[in-house]
């Protein structure tokens, strides 16, 4: 959104008082955001959204497991959506691959931020970054066995482009022919050319590039600024409120930043998350700590004071639009998660993902 303090100065102080300007300087956030590389074919090892990895010799695409437990998730959706989940599980497929991260590339482009704990800094400086979803059924199981994430750090002449399995690949031919059938059925528009499934997306080189943006009205960075947040609070009547003008100016900032015909400008790596619903970082400790996907809001107030300060832990690895990763409609937002002991440790495979959609 902004490529320095200055810089943020300079475009705030066209909308906001001075006060206001300093409040929002003072609580920027450094993040490093996508951008399609529009004339590459992208490069063995580089970053990318959707597609399939490079992988190394001895690391394979990795297949989830029957969970223990399937009714538990089935019964989390409706009746149709129960039924999918049951036929899904019992098929063991791979995960769908999300996005390789060039961790090189991160820590260059985060050079001359101020990083903070959770900044580029807090990752490895080599090797790439590896994530993988279940796209079928995550929705519906936030946790570590829904997705996951490998930090590789071997040579970049040791990778070899990947194809897809073919029980992977199998899926997405027969997901795409049941929507192509429906909605020919019911003169619907069909699947557009090249588009995505939940077994996969289309294959997207990107480069990252840092900039420093606020933090949402709902995060827990915000929090962290109480007179921002009082500010924000405030409305007047008969005009437009400081809380009103903050979030058209973020919308606005996004369309100039990444193009307003670009839905992946929810796409982000680090940084502070872009909330659907409520910060995801409290619902990645609400699994972790007590394995259910939701408390009930009495329990919530009981356990408020342990829940803030656990959340606090949690640091967003990657965020990914739904709808930008298929190149299709589709709605959401998943986030990788992982607590700041574990990144630190390099304990990606106790990364949580949490999907929300409003």
């Amino acid at each position: 959104m902004f490529d320095t303090p200055a810089d943020a100065q300079a475009q705030l102080a066209q909308h906001f008082l001075r006060p206001q300007v300093e409040m929002v300087v003072g609580a920027l956030v450094p993040t490093l955001v996508f951008r399609p590389r529009t004339a590459e074919k992208g490069s063995l090892g580089g970053t990318r959204i959707g597609g399939t990895p490079d992988l190394p010799p001895g690391l394979t695409w990795p297949r989830r497991a029957k969970p223990a437990d399937i009714e538990a998730i089935a019964k989390r959706g409706n009746a149709e959506a129960g039924e999918e989940m049951r036929r899904h599980f019992r098929k063991e497929l791979p995960y769908a691959f999300f996005a390789q991260v060039d961790l090189g590339e991160a820590r260059g482009q985060a050079k001359g931020l101020a990083s903070g704990e959770g900044g580029a800094a807090a990752l490895p400086g080599h090797g790439r970054l590896l994530f993988f979803y279940d796209l079928s059924a995550g929705p519906w199981d936030n946790g570590t066995e829904s997705a996951r994430v490998f930090w590789d750090d071997s040579p970049r002449e040791g990778l070899t482009p990947q194809t897809m399995p073919a029980d992977l690949a199998a899926a997405a031919d027969a997901h795409r022919a049941e929507i192509t059938k429906s909605n020919r059925q019911f003169d619907l528009p069909l699947p557009k050319p090249g588009s995505g499934t939940p077994y996969g997306g289309p294959a997207r080189p990107m480069s990252l590039h840092a900039t420093l943006r606020p933090p949402a009205i709902e995060s827990l960075e915000m929090d962290a600024q109480p007179a921002l947040k009082a500010a924000l609070a405030l409305r007047t009547d008969g005009e437009e409120g400081f809380r009103d003008a903050y979030q058209d100016l973020f919308s606005q900032a996004f369309d100039r930043y990444h193009g307003a015909a670009n839905a992946g400008r929810r796409n982000q790596l680090l940084g502070s998350p872009l909330p659907e619903q409520s910060d995801p970082r409290v619902e990645a400790e609400v699994v972790s700590r007590f394995g259910v996907q939701h408390l009930e809001r009495d329990k919530i107030e009981t356990h408020r004071t342990e829940i803030d300060a656990g959340a606090r832990t949690w640091r967003l690895l990657l965020q990914i639009d739904v709808g930008d990763f298929l190149q299709e409609d589709g709605e959401g937002t998943v986030y990788f998660l992982i607590r700041a002991s574990d990144l630190a440790e390099r304990r990606f495979d106790r990364v949580v993902a949490v999907y929300q959609q409003t």
